[in-house]
């Protein structure tokens, strides 16, 4: 302590003749200065307390208005910066023990004062009231930190493996503060124990090398659910190099690992989707490139004809007959563009709608008689069938593609076409008198025309099965279940 800082003393006693003695061993003091004020009555005291500023007080257990122990208790509750030095003249230790006990910093004899043990007494009451005030602010500031944070602070004696566990702890872990004992044990045995060998190496590492303990784990609550934790601590170690001691802290981050994993689903799911749409982008392209192909192969037919014909006309001595049949050709290629426009916008023929599945289908047969000169037998019985959207287009593109490929391929003269209901199935069947295949050639399944007719069929759990043979024709038989061709009700 400095000895330049003058010491200020509150000096309560009534009598007067100790008074005076307390004052000459003051003055015999040589560590400090002092300035002493004295009052005979514990209310006058208190209230020079509360005008000026003291460094102790010396206090007398007998005074007018207040006696033994409860002098002190009233002191230090009404005055508690300032630290209690207690004077009696009871040749009684244990009266200055029980002072002590109720917040004195020290007590003397009032017989045995003496300079050198007053000075001593002074001043060593003030240090440990500075102390124990610091403390105390300290320990405020930490059940301050304990009490407002989030978090669950642990605090490990590795020697006696005592752990102290905070109120936010046992709350995280779904316990009132009284219902957890504060045990190692306790967060031992809460561990998943999926996670627990992880949480034991680290906790390992960092006692014995000093590595960061910084874990996020799964604790068993009360309910008992799982929850996840986030745990960081930091060990002591003494002059050996001994952990002593552990603290740290937990919180719960069991939201922010299920929001991580509804996001990462999320960004899966995502990718998902994206490759799908591609798919179904590619499988799209490929669908309007086969009906381009399909739809045009019709037109493109009938303009090799005309086109035959205009050289036959040429060659022959008649002036006006290329004329007329380029005018046909050039209305030929207007179909040719109104198709690839109704087909690149992806629009069904519009007399599907306006009309029904058998008027359509009987416009493309006479169409088709027409341009290619073939014969068509029909057999449409399908009155009773309530086609919905997606099978009435398939069967009407089904019948196209068939056709087309009898005009490109057989050299056919005449053709039979059945559509049909035959038990629980829509029956649609194809057949040419045409050439067939040769013995040394098999039909390409992966013709625009056949994938076309066998996709639009799988998509309504139908199948396709092909009949040929050389010299002997061409027959093609879709089977399309009723239960995916009719229209559901409510659509």
């Amino acid at each position: 302590m400095s000895t330049s800082k003058e010491i200020r003393i509150l000096l309560l006693e009534d009598s007067i003749s100790d008074a005076l003695l307390i004052e000459m061993a003051l003055a015999d003091v040589v560590e400090f200065e002092h300035r002493l004020v004295r009052s005979e009555r514990l209310s006058d005291g208190l209230a020079r307390t509360q005008s000026m500023r003291f460094d102790v007080v010396l206090l007398d257990l007998g005074l007018p208005d207040a006696q033994g122990l409860d002098t002190v208790r009233t002191f230090i509750r009404l005055s508690p910066d300032v630290p209690v030095l207690v004077l009696t003249g009871l040749d009684d230790a244990s009266i200055g023990l029980l002072a002590i006990q109720e917040g004195a910093q020290d007590y003397l004899l009032k017989k045995d004062i003496h300079a050198s043990e007053l000075g001593r007494a002074i001043r060593y009451a003030i240090e440990r009231h500075c102390i124990a005030a610091a403390l105390r602010a300290s320990e405020e500031r930490f059940q301050l930190a304990v009490t407002g944070a989030t978090a669950g602070l642990w605090d490990w004696n590795l020697q006696t493996g005592a752990m102290y566990l905070s109120s936010c702890f046992k709350e995280i872990m779904g316990y009132e503060d009284s219902e957890l004992p504060n045990e190692a044990r306790v967060l031992r045995d809460a561990i998943h124990p999926d996670d627990a060998d992880r949480v034991f190496t680290s906790l390992k590492a960092h006692l014995e090398h000093k590595g960061a303990y910084d874990v996020e784990y799964r604790v068993r609550t009360k309910s008992p659910d799982f929850r996840w934790v986030q745990s960081r601590g930091q060990a002591l170690w003494d002059d050996s190099d001994q952990p002593y001691r552990m603290v740290g802290w937990i919180i719960d981050i069991t939201d922010r690992k299920r929001a991580s994993e509804a996001l990462r689903e999320s960004r899966e799911e995502l990718q998902r989707l994206s490759a799908n749409i591609q798919h179904v982008r590619e499988e799209e392209k490929n669908r309007i490139a086969r009906e381009l192909h399909d739809d045009l192969g019709q037109q493109l037919v009938t303009l090799k004809v005309e086109a035959a014909k205009i050289e036959d006309h040429l060659m022959s001595a008649e002036t006006t007959a290329p004329v007329a049949t380029l005018r046909k050709v050039y209305s030929l290629i207007d179909q040719v563009i109104g198709s690839v426009r109704r087909i690149a916008a992806g629009l069904r023929p519009t007399m599907l709608d306006d009309l029904g599945l058998t008027p359509a289908v009987d416009w493309l047969i006479d169409e088709f008689s027409a341009s290619h000169d073939v014969q068509v037998v029909r057999r449409i019985d399908v009155d009773n069938i309530d086609f919905n959207h997606e099978a009435g287009t398939a069967v009407f593109r089904i019948v196209q593609e068939a056709l087309t490929n009898v005009a490109r391929h057989s050299g056919a003269t005449s053709v039979t076409l059945e559509i049909v209901c035959e038990e629980t199935n829509c029956i649609v069947r194809v057949v040419d008198n045409g050439s067939g295949c040769p013995s040394d050639a098999r039909p390409n399944a992966n013709a625009f025309g056949l994938l076309g007719m066998r996709e639009r069929a799988a998509r309504l759990g139908g199948a396709i099965r092909i009949q040929t043979a050389p010299n002997q024709g061409f027959a093609l038989t879709v089977t399309l279940p009723l239960a995916a061709v009719e229209t559901r009700e409510g659509e």
